[in-house]
């Protein structure tokens, strides 16, 4: 739903660091152990923070992934109202969804990918050739494998070494959205469907 994520001032940070959003299930398909240990790969004169937000599943799965070297780097803000992500997402410079190569994730079209896309972030995502279509296809960010951190830590320094560059993916990601992958767009699609199945 395009309103929802049209954020046209991006919210001031406190502190001069390179913010990176995680919004969703904090589980290990989800590919966030990968994200934290590339986090550690990270040189420690890069300012950089990784902010996630959901809830861990399970729930012991919290203390397992607060004993990564790369935590130190984390900002954990636990479940967040939905009105209140599209504020969250103001304050970052890049949006990450690194899921891993299962079943149901190749041919998925995560809802974050296109939140991130429509506030105008760069991402960063896993490589499926679906995946990649979307974001390389549109230029709006980078793709790497899930389940390499060093390959995630090397598309972060990327962005947060090519400002110039990560914000240009940011705009093309968001004129994607605006022109293709959207609610008003689809609903169309839909509503032609139901025509179609029951005529007037």
């Amino acid at each position: 739903i395009l309103e929802f994520f049209n954020i046209k001032e991006r919210s001031k940070k406190n502190g001069n660091f390179f913010a990176l959003d995680y919004i969703g299930g904090l589980a290990p398909e989800r590919g966030i152990t990968q994200i934290i240990q590339a986090m550690s790969y990270i040189n420690s004169t890069n300012a950089v923070k990784l902010t996630l937000c959901g809830e861990f599943s399970p729930i012991s799965y919290k203390k397992e992934v607060e004993g990564l070297r790369g935590f130190k780097r984390v900002e954990y803000l636990g479940w967040v109202k939905p009105e209140k992500v599209p504020e969250v997402i103001s304050m970052a410079d890049a949006g990450i969804v690194c899921f891993l190569p299962e079943p149901n994730h190749i041919n998925s079209m995560p809802n974050k990918l296109f939140e991130y896309m429509s506030a105008g972030l760069p991402v960063i995502a896993s490589n499926f050739p679906l995946w990649k279509e979307i974001v390389e296809g549109n230029n709006c960010g980078i793709c790497v494998d899930p389940l390499n951190p060093k390959e995630i830590t090397k598309a972060i320094k990327y962005m947060i070494e090519n400002p110039e560059h990560r914000k240009e993916m940011g705009k093309k990601g968001k004129k994607a959205v605006l022109e293709k992958y959207n609610w008003e767009n689809e609903s169309q699609k839909l509503l032609k469907v139901y025509e179609q199945i029951c005529p007037k």
